[in-house]
């Protein structure tokens, strides 16, 4: 049973691969507008980080009986980020296309995100303690 389940999803996994990689192709050749770029993943990890860290900020500021605008501000401008990438793919294609496309892409990419996003944190703490770690180099020979 356990290798049934991870059969399907791989499937799974597979045909959004798939399915992406078409609609990215076919949005291309007819509007010359990719959905799926580096650019539309870094936005959308900036904007679920906005979103992530404003909800803490409010959830903690309740607990503290806090002032909660700062966190609601946070993710109100993740929000803005989201919005702004909607705005901007339906303008280069249409409104059904803009709309579908960043539907499907803003979920992908909400999706890696969130677990790009931990293991990103793990890589800047570990260069950060490589950093620290390092010893000096001298130049012997000038």
């Amino acid at each position: 049973m356990l290798v049934i389940k991870i059969l399907i999803g791989v499937a799974i996994i597979f045909a959004l691969y798939v399915g992406a990689t078409r609609f990215n192709q076919h949005c291309s050749a007819r509007f010359g507008h990719a959905f799926f770029t580096k650019r539309a993943f870094y936005a959308t990890l900036t904007a679920l980080a906005f979103i992530v860290a404003g909800n803490l900020w409010r959830d903690s500021s309740i607990q503290s009986h806090g002032d909660t605008l700062n966190g609601v501000v946070l993710m109100l401008i993740g929000v803005t980020i989201a919005c702004v990438m909607i705005v901007a793919n339906i303008r280069r294609t249409n409104i059904q296309y803009g709309i579908g496309g960043s539907v499907v892409q803003l979920g992908l990419f909400f999706l890696l995100a969130w677990i790009a996003l931990p293991l990103l944190m793990i890589g800047v703490v570990c260069q950060f303690l490589a950093i620290i770690s390092a010893k000096p180099v001298y130049v012997v020979n000038r």
